[in-house]
């Protein structure tokens, strides 16, 4: 599936999937291994999930959420990945409006989406934003 043009943009990071349709969490993984990362997963439940955020190493530098999951929302996984700052972005093929208010700003990639969208979200949660620019008053 080679399809970037950018080498692999996610070389050495590790990405949590959380996703319960097999057939897109396989693609999901095929994404993230073709860009150079490794796959935490996929997981189908929140539950599968946490218990790898909480005994499973290593520990994810990103992941991608699918909203409704077979067992439950992905809210909690969001919550946890939050608490101990692991950038994330939703997928969904509803729109921003039914997520909870506390995750309206999170990036929310719809379904369906191309390749490169799912790697430029990732690669965009793994970037840094730049500081402001400073201002010397003198």
């Amino acid at each position: 599936m080679k399809t970037l043009n950018s080498g692999d943009p996610l070389a050495g990071r590790h990405i949590l999937i959380v996703e319960d349709e097999w057939l897109l969490a396989d693609h999901l993984d095929g994404i993230v291994t073709d860009a150079g990362g490794s796959v935490i997963g996929p997981f189908a439940t929140a539950q599968q999930a946490l218990d790898a955020l909480d005994h499973g190493r290593p520990r994810p530098d990103a992941a991608t959420l699918n909203v409704v999951l077979m067992d439950h929302m992905s809210f909690d996984v969001a919550d946890r990945l939050g608490a101990i700052g692991v950038p994330y972005s939703f997928l969904s093929a509803n729109r921003p409006y039914t997520l909870p208010e506390r995750f309206q700003t999170m990036p929310l990639l719809a379904k369906p989406f191309s390749d490169v969208q799912v790697v430029a979200a990732l690669v965009a949660l793994l970037t840094p934003a730049e500081p402001a620019p400073t201002r010397t008053v003198g």
